[in-house]
């Protein structure tokens, strides 16, 4: 039975009148005889309403009803209405002023008020992030997951896929533009997206300005495509009707899977690995996971792990090779020629770990860059490096030890302070020491790298340009850098010794020019003595390659490549 209070239906409104203004929720009574409604004005702010008292309340109300939700309430009021029930409690979807489903709760009770059925209650707007993105009026992620574990809990496994869109450059048109239009730009991506996704998938706000799309009905790769390119179609036609106010693009990451066991978290990991892909790839695009890279870049996360672990257990693991480096002018120093004048080294790093073993410096190298762990690496290499030509220089008093200098080293780190403390630790005279600097990395930082040098050659320093032939090789460069030698790259050498008539042209005018600043010329890359018979037709003055030796330990080069000084005068 329902409760019945000696109020009237006036005096009623009149005291929820004043409670409105002591809550957030929108008190509102229903006649459902009279079919009138009434609810908090502050409710007009938000939805469509006539006015805070209306009648032809059924379909009005229906009529900002989410069109998915209108049966259920419909369903729920006629209970009511029939004495069945009565009690209101629902959790579904209004529309507001702009079109976008809100998520609300909904709850009331039937009093009797003289002869009026009245429905007494109050509507809350769901905020809480578990339900509704309220820029946007998509589901959020929490909602997303709830749909993917009733879909997932049917048979324990899925079939579909998931699409993640990133906006492109959100923060430069929050910065040019401000923060309104950034958010109206993800209003409209979102919409789009869930225009996009009709028939197709569900639509979600992810946090920041990420939509996700997801089908588990069994749609495929091929569906996640044809959504994207239907996506980017609504995006130019949302362009043009704000007549380009803000241009914008957007990239995305897809999985598709079939039958798979697999729970959200592992579905997303995959799925953000792709998104990031995508971005990495000039954005504007859509990357398809792929198992085989995938893979690749985690065992890229596992090595930059124990890299880290390395490290901190004072650098175990990690290992300085050596590559002899021979006079080109003077290239034996025996007159049977059977023992190469061997003048220096480059040090070469090498590390392994247990689990994996040794692993190739193309592996290893880009990984301690891109993490930021060859700035402390880079540390021990210089003294470790500069201890060892201390060493030898007792035995050969002229030789002298290459090291190369990072990009990152030299740019994210003092690089300066930390040669002058290896040299002051090993006590190494600086003047048998080379530091080698690949010139691709500093074309657009031409005064930054003069002034490096000046200060690595005040320190008396020798400096070489390394893998000169590669990427952007510009004879500019040369005139200014007043560098010591000029390292010609091994792929470089191979054509002209190839016979490539070009770039034996160019190896013959680069060497020429070198010599004519100043600077000596090595030459990298030589295999055969054949190949020392081409080049030496050019003068340079330095050979390095696995003819003279391959990279190998201290103790190996000390026996196989270290001539003392006594031993040929």
């Amino acid at each position: 039975m329902s409760d019945s209070i000696s109020v009237t239906r006036a005096q009623l409104e009149e005291v929820i009148s004043h409670l409105n203004e002591c809550t957030d929720a929108y008190l509102f009574i229903f006649d459902l005889h009279a079919d009138t409604y009434y609810i908090s004005p502050y409710a007009l702010k938000t939805f469509d309403l006539p006015a805070a008292k209306f009648g032809n309340a059924s379909e009005t109300i229906l009529r900002i009803v989410y069109p998915d939700d209108r049966a259920v309430l419909a369903t729920d009021l006629e209970q009511i209405r029939l004495g069945s029930k009565d009690v209101h409690s629902l959790e579904y979807r209004w529309v507001n002023k702009n079109g976008k489903p809100i998520w609300i709760s909904c709850r009331g009770k039937m009093l009797w008020a003289e002869n009026d059925e009245l429905l007494v209650g109050r509507v809350s707007i769901i905020d809480d992030l578990d339900k509704l993105d309220l820029l946007t009026g998509l589901p959020t992620e929490s909602q997303m997951r709830t749909d993917f574990n009733v879909e997932w809990a049917k048979q324990q496994k899925v079939s579909g896929f998931l699409l993640k869109i990133d906006i492109d450059n959100l923060g430069n048109i929050n910065e040019q533009y401000g923060m309104r239009t950034g958010d109206k730009v993800i209003a409209l991506v979102a919409e789009c997206c869930r225009k996009a996704s009709e028939g197709t998938a569900s639509a979600y706000k992810l946090h920041g300005d990420e939509i996700l799309c997801m089908n588990l009905t069994g749609k495929n790769a091929t569906d996640a495509k044809k959504l994207y390119q239907r996506l980017k179609r609504y995006i130019a036609d949302a362009e043009q009707e704000i007549e380009y106010e803000v241009v914008f693009t957007v990239s995305a990451g897809a999985v598709a899977f079939f039958n798979d066991p697999s729970k959200p978290d592992d579905l997303i990991k995959k799925l953000n690995y792709s998104l990031v892909e995508a971005k990495r790839k000039d954005k504007n695009n859509l990357t398809m996971y792929n198992a085989v890279d995938y893979t690749r870049h985690l065992r890229a996360i596992g090595l930059q792990e124990r890299l880290r672990e390395s490290i901190k257990d004072n650098f175990r693991g990690f290992e300085l090779y050596f590559q002899p480096v021979v006079n080109a002018k003077h290239l034996y120093l025996d007159k049977e020629e059977t023992v190469y004048n061997v003048i220096g080294a480059e040090a070469l790093l090498r590390w392994s770990c247990p689990e994996l073993g040794r692993l190739a410096p193309d592996e290893f190298v880009p990984l301690l860059e891109k993490s930021g762990l060859i700035i402390p690496v880079g540390r021990w290499i210089l003294l470790t490096a500069f201890n060892q030509c201390r060493e030898w220089n007792l035995l050969q008093k002229h030789f002298r030890m290459s090291v190369n200098l990072s990009y990152i080293q030299v740019k994210k780190s003092d690089v300066l302070t930390d040669v002058q403390i290896a040299l002051t630790k090993s006590g190494v005279n600086p003047r048998n020491i080379t530091l080698e600097l690949t010139e691709s990395g500093y074309m657009n930082s031409d005064h930054e790298l003069q002034e490096l040098l000046d200060a690595f050659q005040a320190m008396n320093l020798n400096i070489d340009i390394d893998d000169f032939g590669t990427g952007y090789s510009n004879l500019r460069y040369l005139q200014y850098l007043h560098a010591n030698t000029l390292k010609l790259d091994y792929t470089f050498v191979h054509k002209a010794t190839s016979g490539d008539e070009g770039d034996t042209k160019v190896i013959k005018h680069i060497t020429q020019m070198a010599h004519e600043l100043n600077m000596t010329v090595c030459m990298e890359g030589v295999e055969q003595k054949t190949d020392v018979e081409k080049l030496q037709q050019f003068a340079p003055d330095k050979f390095q390659g696995f003819l003279f030796g391959r990279p190998m330990s201290a103790t190996q080069f000390k026996e196989h490549c270290l001539r003392p000084d006594d031993r040929y005068m």
